[in-house]
């Protein structure tokens, strides 16, 4: 009964995926959310279903740790979505076709698909794409950023998988660290300058400005008010983006047609 009460009250199971898996819980603010969260943050991360995929086939197996820190990161106005990918993903590969995914979607008929128009810009890091930022304009004003990109933390990779002496799986063989542990979806503040150029330190992205792509706890948040059409405008975005990388976690392949 407490979890069921848990679920109602902060997350619902998201669309399934391939072996009827949940691929993302959806993430739900409190009532004390700040300004973030009555603007952009509740179209989108009320309902978006971006949270923590489902535990991945491969490894031991773990408690399913509860999305209270996410919500609590929405409600201090840094992140509108964010979920943990497993470190078995290929993040060069994942990015990449999230990134051509949302040139040809966005970039190229943002204002046919999502009813405004948009402009995809990459970012890297450490000569990586890491991520990219999308801009949303109405009448060739700009009216907001979003920042779609990896996280800088890391997760513990494992060469492979074996038996423990109680018979339960235990992660044996070379450990490597991975970086980008989460996948995130932000809003940006205007009045930083919007780069793709590589950098190497927070130190130095701090200093020229770069915030978007520094030290997370340090991405300021667009201060304009958020009108009712480009609160549809991010949540079918953003809709359409959470389905795209269900259909990498599913098929491997963001261009794969999920209905076939």
């Amino acid at each position: 009964m407490q979890l069921q009460a848990f679920n109602q009250s902060r997350c619902k199971p998201a669309g399934l995926v391939r072996g009827s898996r949940h691929a993302f819980i959806p993430i739900r603010c409190s009532a004390a959310s700040s300004y973030s969260c009555n603007a952009a943050s509740s179209s989108s991360a009320g309902r978006l279903p971006l949270t923590r995929p489902a535990r991945p086939s491969m490894g031991a197996p773990r408690p399913l740790r509860r999305s209270t820190p996410i919500c609590q990161s929405v409600a201090n106005g840094k992140l509108i979505s964010s979920t943990e990918v497993p470190a078995f993903i290929p993040r060069d590969d994942m990015m990449d076709q999230l990134f051509r995914w949302s040139m040809m979607e966005a970039g190229e008929s943002g204002q046919r698909n999502f009813g405004m128009p948009m402009t995809i810009a990459p970012v890297y890091y450490e000569e990586r794409l890491w991520g990219f930022n999308v801009s949303i304009f109405k009448e060739g004003v700009k009216l907001t950023d979003l920042g779609v990109m990896f996280d800088k933390n890391a997760v513990t990779k494992h060469e492979w998988v074996g038996r423990g002496e109680d018979g339960f799986p235990v992660m044996e063989g070379k450990s490597d660290e991975v970086k980008g542990k989460n996948f995130e979806i932000c809003p940006l503040f205007h009045s930083h300058v919007i780069t793709t150029a590589p950098f190497h330190s927070d130190e130095d992205c701090i200093a020229t400005g770069r915030m978007y792509v520094c030290m997370y706890r340090n991405r300021k948040l667009d201060s304009d008010p958020v009108t009712e059409d480009l609160r549809a405008t991010i949540r079918a975005y953003c809709t359409a983006l959470v389905a795209a990388l269900n259909r990498y976690y599913a098929f491997g392949s963001v261009f794969v047609d999920d209905a076939q």
